[in-house]
């Protein structure tokens, strides 16, 4: 996964109109700016910060150098004061077994942006998020509660997604069993 700082562009009215461009001039470059990125996001996600009550913007999108043989994903994290910490996520190199929140972030993305998802009304993130918190609570899974865990501790989601199917056929939870069986999908068609 490879790491790179980003700060982004705030568009400051002053400074151009100190050089003499035109307000509608301003608003067609931040307008075709949005519309290219638009163009590339695959999802959002958010990012609980553990010492405050701030969550963190994510967002998934095609990478600059993506193609079928290429699929790279840039997860982007808006930490606040214009930083932005960009993320290159090959998807060929996640293996579920082993992977970080960043990677199966990518990942599910990726899969619902093919049609590959578990096809949740929020997405497939969303929904092996609430799996990963529900195992959490039942002591399956460790929660990654700071942005160094978030990018760096690799686990099991197989195994805590197969654990919490078990969880939720013996409580009689048959829907949230079948988006078990949907997100283990995701993990096979990808790989």
């Amino acid at each position: 996964m490879e790491v790179v700082n980003n700060v982004n562009p705030i568009y400051n009215m002053n400074e151009y109109k100190s050089k003499g461009v035109a307000d509608k001039e301003i608003f067609d470059t931040a307008k075709n700016t949005a519309s290219d990125a638009d163009e590339r996001l695959l999802g959002i996600g958010f990012l609980k910060d553990p010492n405050s009550n701030m969550h963190y913007g994510m967002r998934a999108e095609y990478a600059e150098n993506f193609s079928v043989d290429n699929p790279v994903i840039t997860v982007k994290i808006q930490k606040g004061c214009g930083v932005v910490e960009e993320y290159n996520v090959d998807i060929r190199n996640v293996k579920p077994q082993n992977a970080t929140e960043i990677e199966m972030f990518a990942l599910c993305n990726y899969a619902d942006a093919n049609g590959n998802g578990t096809g949740g009304t929020f997405g497939s993130w969303q929904t092996l998020n609430y799996y990963r918190d529900n195992a959490a609570h039942n002591g399956y899974f460790e929660m990654t509660n700071t942005m160094e865990h978030f990018k760096n501790i690799k686990q099991d989601w197989t195994l805590m997604v197969s654990a919490m199917i078990g969880d939720y056929m013996n409580a009689g939870l048959y829907k949230q069993a079948l988006d078990g069986n949907k997100l283990l999908g995701v993990f096979d068609s990808l790989m």
